[in-house]
């Protein structure tokens, strides 16, 4: 079995290039003297190693399969065996072939580069650096119980029994054998070879314990410098990730940075803007508590302007209820007026029954009966007219009206009969019906007037009294809504004060937004400082601790 093809099977090979790898560790010639020299290693560890090939291919397998049954007794290892491409029985070759590498290797760089190789492959599966070390320690335990344990024996024994047998053939040459000189010399003879034997025995034994020991430390001291190889391997993969995660906080720092500028910036300004619109509500608000001020002292006079209003509208209203008094007296006292022209009226007819008896006496009645026949259809129409305004007036004093337009056209009427008997006897009584026509007619006429001016004084107190009632009606609405109004004013006064109150609480927060503005743009600028060092690269300088000690 080729140990180095045996290492180079598994799946995860192409994945590592070893060239890089031993580069990126500096493991040149120079570093592997440097190390060998170091721990002690040379030409003489090579042969003692080589000596321990056969046992230790002898020994393999039993030392791959107690190396595993260990591994696997812990959960932790189990999971990164599960993790290898290799079944159990293919990780026990390699282990076997590891084993043999140890006592056939060159131990030049390709040597070394191979255990690179073997320690990447490990930090790959995402064995902790503490399993990959302590796993050595097994190592150990089994070569030594394996192989040193009994070689060192066996060489022990060897040694004396070679050396017993070259005392025995000297002795023999000598004086007849070892043993036949312990048994038949005397005794002080007998003490010295004795003493003699001892020491050569103790020699020997110290002699072939000590080539045992060297044999130890030669596998000892080529596992450290596979180990060495193999944590370089973990070092490294560890610096290139811290430099991954350098690298990557750099260009995140710079997008940081980038990705920042922009909005702080735009922050800064808006920051900047909201603290002078804050100065500039602040005066706003200052002025506005100064317009409330004297919003409230002019409402404070309106209030004492609606007081006086709504005095002025009691007087009104007050005055307006004596209007009404005064039109409803006048409306009485026109009904009176009209009850005496309806007694001028009867007079009226009483005269035009006497004419009537006083054209029968006289024969040039006829003009004044046909002048009578004009009348009484100018009558007629008056009581016409009479009608059609008292409908217009309604009321009361329309139903009188209403009443004495209904007389005044009966009356015309009954005087158109009368007329058509006067015909007949006209040119009797018609020398001293002249004169009672004359008078009739100025009589008619007078009361024709005093009728149309009662009327016109009925409608005019109709009118004072409906407007009085309307006045009074709106004084009472004046006197409401001036109340309503002080109340209004009230309620705005005491507005005005809370928002004389909202103003001076407007003008502090703006005051403190104008302050945290500013605390803003300075944290702003913290940020911005802070980006920066992000992007700075860090300087270390402090010293070591071991100048620091020296300097003091």
């Amino acid at each position: 079995m080729d140990p180095q093809r045996t290492f180079g099977e598994g799946e995860f090979n192409e994945f590592v290039d070893t060239d890089e790898l031993v580069e990126n560790i500096g493991l040149d010639e120079d570093e592997i003297d440097w190390r060998k020299d170091f721990i002690g290693f040379d030409e003489r560890d090579e042969r003692r190693l080589s000596n321990l090939e056969e046992p230790l291919r002898d020994h393999r397998e039993a030392i791959a399969g107690d190396f595993y049954a260990n591994l696997t007794q812990y959960d932790e290892a189990i999971e990164i065996v599960d993790r290898s491409p290799k079944n159990i029985d293919q990780l026990k070759r390699t282990q076997q072939a590891y084993l043999v590498s140890l006592a056939t290797g060159e131990y030049d760089r390709d040597y070394f580069k191979n255990r690179a190789r073997i320690g990447k492959l490990h930090e790959m599966l995402d064995m902790p650096l503490k399993q990959y070390v302590g796993q050595y320690g097994v190592y150990y335990d089994l070569i030594f119980e394996r192989i040193m344990n009994d070689r060192i024996q066996d060489r022990v024994v060897e040694a004396i029994d070679e050396r017993l047998a070259e005392l025995d053939d000297q002795q023999t040459a000598d004086e007849g054998g070892l043993l036949s000189g312990i048994l038949g010399g005397d005794d002080d003879e007998d003490d010295d070879l004795e003493d003699g034997i001892d020491d050569v025995l103790e020699e020997t034994v110290r002699d072939a314990i000590d080539d045992g020991m060297h044999e130890l430390l030669s596998v000892l001291r080529i596992i450290n410098l596979d180990l060495q190889v193999a944590a370089d391997t973990y070092v490294d993969a560890y610096a290139q990730d811290l430099e991954r995660a350098v690298s990557r906080r750099d260009e995140l720092a710079t997008e940081v940075e980038e990705d920042v500028e922009a909005p702080i910036q735009e922050l800064h300004d808006a920051s900047e803007g909201v603290a002078t619109r804050a100065e500039r509500i602040s005066r706003m608000t200052d002025k506005q508590a100064e317009d409330v001020g004297r919003a409230a002292t002019e409402l404070s006079d309106v209030s004492a302007a609606i007081e006086e209003v709504s005095a002025v509208a009691d007087e009104t209203y007050q005055a307006s209820q004596r209007t009404e008094s005064l039109a409803a007296s006048g409306s009485e006292s026109a009904d009176e007026a009209l009850s005496a022209l309806e007694e001028i009226d009867e007079a009226t007819e009483r005269v035009s029954a006497a004419a009537a008896d006083l054209e029968k006496r006289t024969q040039e009645i006829d003009a004044v009966v046909e002048r009578i026949d004009e009348l009484a259809k100018r009558t007629k129409v008056l009581a016409t007219n009479a009608n059609i305004e008292a409908s217009r007036s309604g009321g009361g004093d329309a139903d009188t009206l209403g009443v004495i337009a209904d007389e005044v056209m009966s009356f015309s009427e009954n005087a158109r009969d009368d007329l058509e008997e006067i015909e007949d006897v006209v040119e009797e009584v018609r020398e001293g019906a002249v004169e009672t026509v004359d008078a009739m007619d100025e009589t008619v006429d007078r009361v024709d007037e005093g009728t149309d001016l009662v009327r016109e004084t009925i409608d005019d107190l109709d009118a004072i009294h409906e407007s009085a009632q309307t006045t009074a009606s709106g004084m009472d609405d004046v006197a409401e809504a001036t109340d309503q109004q002080a109340e209004s004013v009230e309620v705005i006064a005491t507005t005005v004060e809370d928002v004389s109150q909202a103003a001076d609480s407007v003008a502090r927060e703006a005051e403190a937004v104008a302050a945290a503005s500013q605390e803003q743009s300075a944290s702003i600028n913290e940020v911005v400082q802070s980006v920066s060092r992000l992007t700075e690269p860090e300087e270390i300088t402090e010293k070591p601790l071991y100048e620091q000690l020296s300097a003091d």
